[in-house]
């Protein structure tokens, strides 16, 4: 068979899926736990981290683990209004977001939000000027994807960063880079991103983990209450065998992205 569907889901790396059998069946303790074992498994979830933050090109204490890249954008877009509910009840986004990011927006629309739906031109992309005129002094948050998902065409996010900070707004900035990451250059800062969401299964790893990238020192939200796992700001046991496969994926992304890209352009 001849996929050409990777856009969609990846298959798993040999060495993500190893990495994953070996969490499951040999490194299986609780990070909580206070026992070797667990203790174990606690301090490979801390080099998992780091390894996911430097193909991301940040610092670990900014890797949020995850379910999956839906799940990062709804933490992304319920915590950015959260945080802002002083500030004001505007939202600017993109017309032809994934779904992810669509639906918690319009969900807000029902709860009183107002949200601007700039819509891209002709050739798939948004214009800065349209983002420019529509920021308000109580716009709260900017979402607008890296690359999207249909047309894979790439958005003027860092330039929407700086047409942000131009207008002196609050708003924070928030890009769901789960079809870019591992596939075009990028890290959050050279960005200027606050927030940023990733997906296990479009790099190769399996379905179920992603991470949110929360800028440091931006006070968020937690996604929910419970223990303290995440640093409190995402509670229940942490899924070591995804994250570990997670992480494997990612090295093996990072080492290969040269040739990915050298590949894709002859493609």
């Amino acid at each position: 068979m001849i996929y050409l569907d990777n856009a969609a889901t990846t298959r798993v790396c040999p060495q993500a899926a190893q990495a994953a059998l070996e969490a499951m069946t040999e490194q299986y303790g609780n990070p909580s736990s206070r026992y070797p074992l667990g203790r174990e498994a606690a301090k490979r979830l801390k080099e998992q981290r780091g390894q996911v933050a430097a193909a991301l090109g940040c610092a670990p204490e900014e890797i949020f683990f995850t379910s999956c890249g839906t799940e990062g954008d709804n933490w992304a877009i319920r915590g950015a209004v959260e945080l802002g509910r002083r500030k004001g009840k505007h939202i600017i986004t993109t017309a032809f977001e994934h779904a992810a990011v669509l639906e918690p927006c319009k969900a807000l629309e029902r709860e009183g939000y107002e949200v601007t739906w700039l819509r891209p031109d002709r050739t798939g992309h948004i214009s800065i000027e349209d983002l420019t005129a529509a920021l308000r002094p109580d716009t709260v948050l900017v979402s607008m994807m890296l690359v999207n998902n249909e047309l894979g065409t790439i958005q003027p996010v860092a330039e929407a960063a700086r047409a942000i900070r131009a207008a002196g707004s609050p708003a924070l900035l928030h890009t769901d880079a789960v079809q870019a990451f591992l596939k075009i250059p990028f890290t959050p800062k050279a960005l200027g991103v606050d927030l940023l969401t990733i997906s296990g299964h479009k790099v190769r790893a399996p379905k179920g983990v992603g991470a949110l990238y929360i800028r440091r020192g931006l006070r968020f939200p937690p996604l929910m209450l419970g223990g303290g796992q995440e640093e409190g700001m995402r509670p229940g046991t942490e899924a070591t065998a995804q994250t570990a496969a997670f992480a494997a994926a990612c090295a093996v992304g990072k080492a290969e992205m040269n040739s990915y890209t050298i590949r894709m352009k002859e493609l």
